[in-house]
C-alpha cells in the first residue's frame, strides 16, 4: 500500500537521550539503546553488548550451569558473598572480600589474571581485619592506593581499636604479600581515615573526626606509614566532610604539566592542591563552581581530565582545571537517572578504551532499576540502559574488571566491543536489547499523521526474531511487526571449526521492511526494536514515509 503526498523521513539513532521530544534534541534522540553498543565500522550503526564472562571465583560458587563441573570456580574463601573494594595493578587484582574464616570481617585477596591462580597472603588475622560493611543503603566505600611497595586501604570497618586504622598490603615480594592494620607512625591520624590517594608518591588521607574539623594528612614520600612532622596536614576552612580525591595532570601556561589533587568536599566545593610540603610550595585553591559528588565510586580520570558525576549529571575537570557543565543537559544526552539516584554513595563508574561506564539506581523509572549508562568520550554519545548491575568496576588492558550485583564474590570481565569470543549471556541470563526512539520531531501541522512504509536497516542472526513496535507517547502499541531470519543454527561438536559460521546463516545488512497491518494514524510516535542479542545483530536507520492528514489531533480532551 502507498500513499499520496507522501513524505519521507530519514531517522539515523545517534545517541541516548532523556529528552521527552525529539523536535528539540539532537537529530537521533534515542530513549534506550539498552545492551547495544556502536559498531566500530559504521556511524549510527549498533550491535549488541558483549556479556561479561567469569574471571574468578574469590568466593565459592560458580557463575556457570550446573552442567559444568561443581569444582570449576569455586574461590579462596568459600562461603563469602561480598567483594568491597579492589584495585588493579599490573595483571594482579588486589582486593578486600567477606571472610568465612573469621565472620564479619573482610580480609585481603590477590589474585594473578594471567596464571589464573589466588597468591596467598599472610599475616592476616580477626584483629586486624576490618568489619564488613552492609551490602546494601548508603555507606562510605573503601578505598585502595599504591604507594611504592605498598597498597594502602581504608575501610569503613576499621574503627582504630588495637590501632587499626588502616590497611597494609605488602607486595615488595609479589609471589609473599603480607598484611598489617596500623596507624601511621611518628605522628598518628586522629581518626580512621575515609579515603587515601597517592599524590607526590605520599599517601594522603582524607580524614574526618566526628565533630572536629577535617584534614588531608600527608606521609612520607615513599614510606605511606609515617608522618615525620606534625604540620604534614591540610584543612579547607570548615567542618564539612571531605568525600574523596584524585590526581589530575594540569596544562601549564609555560609548558608541560603541573601535578594537582582534586579534593572535594561533598557537594559544596572542590579544593586543587599543588605543590609539595618538602619544598614548602603547597597551595590551595577553590575551584570555579560550588559542585562536588555524593558519589566516590565515580570519581575517574580520563583522557579528558576527571569525570564524576554531581547531583545534576556527569561533570569533567579539564586539565586547566575547569569544571563543565553536566555533560548531557537538556535533552543532550543523559542526566535524569543522576537526579535521581537513589543511593548516590553506592554508584560506581569506571574509564578504559575511551568509555566512561557508571551504574546506577534510576529512582525515575518504574521499579527503581538498576541502571548502567556508557559515555563515549570519543564519539561524544551515550547509550544504555545496560543491564549489567555492577557493584564495583575497574579497567584492565582493554578491558574491564567488574563485579556484579547478587552474584557473590565473583570477578568478570567486561569488554566495551565485540571480539570473535564474545558471548551473551552473563550471569546466565541472555541478554536482551532494546532499540527505542525518542518521540519523532513533530511535523509542525498541528494534524494527524499518517505512516504506512517503514523500513529499518538492520542485519538479522539465524533464528533470533525481531519484534518492531510502533507505540505512542503512554507506550500504547499501535502495531507491532516480527522480522525473522530462519535457518539452521551450527551446533557445537557437530561441525568443523572453521568450516560453518557460528550461530548459523546471517542476513547481511539490509533495509528491512516493515509489514505494518495497517496505517498507523499518530500524533505522536516512537518505534521500538527488542530481541535476544546475539553477535549477528545489527540495528541502524529508519526510512518512515508518512502523510499530513487534515484534521486536528485526534484522542485527547481539550476541553471548552
Amino acid at each position: 500500500m502507498s500513499i499520496r503526498n507522501a513524505h519521507p523521513f530519514p531517522f539515523s539513532p545517534r545517541g541516548a537521550s532523556d529528552t521527552l521530544d525529539s523536535s528539540t534534541a539532537f537529530k537521533g534522540a534515542m530513549a534506550a539503546l539498552q545492551n547495544l553498543i556502536p559498531d566500530p565500522s559504521t556511524r549510527d550503526l549498533w550491535q549488541c553488548r558483549p556479556a561479561g564472562i567469569l574471571l574468578a571465583s574469590v568466593g565459592g560458587g560458580s557463575a556457570f550451569s550446573s552442567g559444568f563441573s561443581s569444582g570449576f570456580g569455586s574461590g579462596l574463601f568459600p562461603g563469602a558473598t561480598f567483594i568491597p573494594c579492589y584495585i588493579v595493578v599490573g595483571t594482579r587484582v588486589y582486593g578486600m572480600v567477606s571472610d568465612t574464616r573469621n565472620p564479619g570481617k573482610d580480609e585481603p585477596f590477590a589474585y594473578d589474571i594471567p596464571s589464573a591462580t589466588f597468591i596467598t597472603i599472610s599475616g592476616v588475622t580477626a584483629a586486624n581485619s576490618p568489619t564488613s560493611p552492609a551490602q546494601t543503603g548508603a555507606w562510605t566505600p573503601p578505598t585502595m592506593a599504591l604507594i611504592g611497595a605498598n597498597i594502602i586501604v581504608t575501610h569503613p570497618g576499621f574503627t582504630g581499636v588495637g590501632g587499626a586504622f588502616f590497611g597494609v598490603l605488602n607486595i615488595l615480594n609479589p609471589a609473599a604479600p603480607t598484611w598489617t592494620a596500623q596507624n601511621t607512625t611518628i605522628n598518628a591520624l586522629v581518626f580512621p581515615p575515609t579515603w587515601v590517594v597517592n599524590f607526590n608518591q605520599r599517601a594522603f588521607f582524607g580524614v574526618n573526626p566526628p565533630g572536629q574539623q577535617p584534614g588531608v594528612y600527608m606521609s612520607d614520600v615513599l614510606i605511606p606509614t609515617q608522618i615525620t612532622n606534625g604540620n604534614q596536614i591540610l584543612t579547607f576552612g570548615d567542618n564539612t566532610p571531605l568525600t574523596c580525591a584524585a590526581g589530575l595532570g594540569l596544562s601549564n601556561q609555560l609548558g608541560g604539566i603541573v601535578q594537582a589533587l582534586m579534593v572535594f568536599k561533598g557537594v559544596s566545593n572542590i579544593f586543587q592542591v599543588t605543590g609539595d610540603y618538602a619544598l614548602g610550595t603547597l597551595a590551595i585553591n577553590a575551584l570555579n563552581i560550588a559542585t562536588g559528588t555524593l558519589a566516590p565510586n565515580t570519581l575517574v580520570s580520563t583522557s579528558q581530565g576527571l569525570v564524576f558525576i554531581a547531583p545534576d549529571g556527569l561533570r569533567l575537570i579539564d586539565f586547566n582545571a575547569a569544571v563543565h557543565d553536566p555533560i548531557g543537559i537538556s535533552g543532550d544526552g543523559i542526566t535524569v537517572p543522576f537526579y535521581n539516584s537513589v543511593v548516590p554513595s553506592r554508584m560506581c563508574a569506571a574509564y578504559n578504551t575511551g568509555i566512561y561506564r557508571v551504574q546506577v539506581q534510576n529512582g525515575n523509572a518504574p521499579g527503581s532499576p538498576q541502571q548502567q549508562w556508557w559515555f563515549d568520550f570519543a564519539r561524544q554519545i551515550w547509550s544504555g540502559p545496560h543491564t549489567q548491575a555492577a557493584a564495583l568496576m575497574a579497567p584492565y588492558s582493554n578491558t574491564f574488571v567488574v563485579t556484579l550485583q547478587g552474584a557473590g564474590a565473583q570477578l568478570f570481565t567486561s569488554d566495551v566491543f565485540q571480539t570473535s569470543i564474545s558471548t551473551f549471556t552473563e550471569n546466565g541470563v541472555p541478554l536482551a536489547f532494546t532499540y527505542q526512539t525518542s518521540m519523532m520531531p513533530d511535523v509542525d501541522a498541528m494534524a494527524e499523521i499518517a505512516m504506512v512504509e517503514t523500513t529499518l536497516m538492520a542485519s538479522l542472526a539465524a533464528n533470533s526474531p525481531i519484534t518492531v513496535s510502533a507505540i505512542d507517547q503512554d507506550g500504547n502499541v499501535f502495531d507491532a511487526v516480527t522480522l525473522l531470519t530462519v535457518a539452521s543454527s551450527t551446533i557445537w561438536g557437530a561441525f568443523q571449526w572453521g568450516a560453518a559460521l557460528w550461530q548459523g546463516a546471517r542476513k547481511g545488512l539490509f533495509p528491512q521492511r516493515l509489514a505494518w497491518h495497517f496505517p498507523i494514524v499518530f500524533r505522536r510516535l516512537a518505534l521500538t526494536a527488542t530481541g535476544i542479542c546475539a553477535s549477528g545483530v545489527k540495528l541502524g536507520r529508519l526510512h518512515l514515509r508518512y502523510q499530513i492528514l487534515r484534521y486536528m489531533q485526534q484522542g485527547q480532551s481539550t476541553g471548552d
